[in-house]
C-alpha cells in the first residue's frame, strides 16, 4: 500500500491520506480489503525486520511502534536489524513517495534490494509513529478496517470524492480504498472496531450522519485481539 502524506497534498487535518498501490514489482493487488488476509499471514517463528531510516529518532519511534505489536504477536519473535536486508524492509528513502506497505507475506514477491515498506519523513513524532503503527499492521496482513463489511458508516458518497478530488487521489483510487467492500473466503472478519489503528480518519461531513473518525495512535483493544487471534 501507499499512504501519501499529508504534508503532499492540501487535505483537511482531520481526513486521512489515501493509501496507494504498493509497488510493481509487489506482483499482488491490494484492492480487496477486510480485516485480515488468511493467505498473507506469516508463519510462527522469527521475522527480520530491516530498518533503513535516516536518524535514530525515527528509528527508535518505529521500533517502539513494532514492540507494541510484538507485545501482541506470540507467534512471532521480530529481529530488528539496521541494514537494507530483512523479510520485511522499512525505508524512508526520499526518492519514494507516501507511506506504504505491502500485504504479510506478499513482501517475499519483492526484490531483496527493495523495501516492502516505505515511510514518508515526518517531524511530528506522534503521527510518525501512528504511521508505523498502521503500516505494519499492513505488514503482518491486516487491512482496511474501515472496508471491514461489518462496518456502520454512512457514507456521503459525492462528499467523500469532493473531499478527495485531486491528481494525487483520482476517483477509482477513492473507491477502493475507501469505499469498496472486501469478498473471498480467507477473510479473517470481526466485529468493526472504529477505534482500529487500520481505521482512516475522517471528518463528520464525509457521512450522511455527521459523525467522524479521529486519527488513533496506539492499539485498539480490538487490533490487539486479532493480532492475538492470528498470531498466538
Amino acid at each position: 500500500m501507499r499512504l501519501t502524506s499529508q504534508h503532499s497534498v492540501n487535505l483537511p487535518s482531520n481526513l486521512s491520506p489515501i493509501d496507494h498501490e504498493p509497488p510493481a514489482s509487489a506482483g499482488t493487488s491490494r484492492v480487496k480489503r477486510g480485516l485480515a488476509d488468511n493467505r498473507k499471514l506469516w508463519p510462527p517463528g522469527v521475522i527480520t525486520v530491516s530498518l533503513d531510516l535516516k536518524d535514530q529518532k525515527s528509528t527508535a519511534l518505529a521500533v517502539d511502534a513494532i514492540q507494541e505489536w510484538a507485545h501482541n504477536t506470540p507467534a512471532l519473535q521480530f529481529r530488528i536489524v539496521r541494514s537494507r536486508e530483512g523479510d520485511i524492509r522499512i525505508c524512508d528513502d526520499e526518492s519514494l513517495k507516501g507511506n506504504w506497505s505491502v500485504i504479510g507475506t506478499d513482501a517475499g514477491n519483492i526484490p531483496l534490494n527493495e523495501p516492502t515498506l516505505h515511510l514518508e519523513r515526518n517531524d511530528d513524532s506522534k503521527t510518525f509513529r501512528a504511521t508505523v503503527l498502521h503500516e505494519f499492521g499492513h505488514a503482518l496482513g491486516l487491512l482496511h478496517e474501515h472496508q471491514n463489511p461489518e462496518h456502520t458508516i454512512n457514507w456521503n458518497k459525492p462528499a467523500i470524492y469532493k473531499a478527495y478530488a485531486s491528481d494525487q487521489f483520482p476517483r477509482e483510487l477513492v473507491y477502493s480504498q475507501i469505499l469498496e467492500l472486501p469478498v473471498g473466503d480467507r477473510l479473517e472478519v470481526t466485529r468493526y472496531d472504529s477505534r482500529s489503528v487500520m481505521h482512516y480518519a475522517y471528518p463528520g461531513y464525509v457521512t450522511h450522519d455527521a459523525k467522524g473518525v479521529d486519527t488513533q495512535h496506539w492499539l485498539s483493544d480490538g487490533d490487539k485481539a486479532i493480532a492475538r487471534r492470528l498470531y498466538s
